[in-house]
């Protein structure tokens, strides 16, 4: 197999094979991006689709269930979610507890990008005043209390867990807004629902291209060494 592939006809082809390999991995990427970017159009779309009601915090609703609440946010219960990326960037989640007149409702207002020092939470732009939100249900997990902090700041925590707020509120659920009035100066997080089935589909396809690839050039390497041999 060493002698034929000293070979200029086999070292160009495996070259080939290698760009192919690159090429397949590159689209196998792209797909997966694509994908992505559908599920969450469409997703949002279904979102906009429900209309939104103004529940009660005591309520029990279904993930995703679209509402809207209007109140005041508390400025002290500002926590910051570590380690969110959006687009690339490291960042944080910024939750806030909104008091309303449904009930004591935590808001997950938006994403703030990271500074440069992770020991110091950086400088959350407040909201005043009142502000209606309009978002959408997601789990308010019991989870654990965070007994080794690890140096972290005061105001940060690992998850959405009421373990770690320092305050309950009135509901089993949290809000991701997707909207605010007057506007929210953090960036909105996308609403997206796990579906890695179809990601998966699409960035196998590719890589089974990159395995024949290689299948390809190993079976024609053998069948000729076995000629010249």
């Amino acid at each position: 197999m060493l002698v034929a592939l000293r070979t200029r006809r086999w070292q160009g082809f495996t070259a080939l094979v290698l760009v192919a390999i690159i090429a397949f991995g590159l689209l196998s990427r792209w797909q997966w991006s694509r994908a992505e970017e559908k599920r969450i159009a469409q997703q949002e779309q279904e979102l906009a689709d429900q209309q939104a009601i103004v529940p009660a915090a005591g309520e029990a609703l279904p993930e995703y269930t679209a509402v809207e609440l209007s109140g005041t946010y508390d400025p002290e219960s500002t926590r910051l979610v570590r380690q969110r990326p959006l687009e690339g960037r490291n960042g944080y989640w910024v939750l806030e507890l909104l008091k309303s007149t449904s009930g004591d409702v935590w808001v997950m207002r938006g994403w703030l990008p990271a500074g440069t020092r992770t020991d110091e939470s950086p400088d959350v732009p407040a909201v005043d005043g009142p502000v209606t939100v309009e978002g959408v249900v997601r789990p308010l997990v019991e989870g654990a209390a965070l007994t080794d902090r690890g140096g972290l700041p005061a105001d940060q925590v690992t998850d959405i867990e009421r373990a770690q707020l320092p305050i309950a509120g009135s509901a089993t659920w949290y809000v991701q807004a997707r909207t605010s009035s007057p506007a929210d100066p953090l960036t909105i997080v996308p609403v997206t629902r796990p579906d890695e089935l179809q990601n998966v589909s699409y960035a196998v396809q590719w890589l089974l291209f990159a395995a024949v690839a290689i299948g390809g050039w190993f079976y024609f390497l053998r069948r000729e060494s076995k000629e010249m041999g």
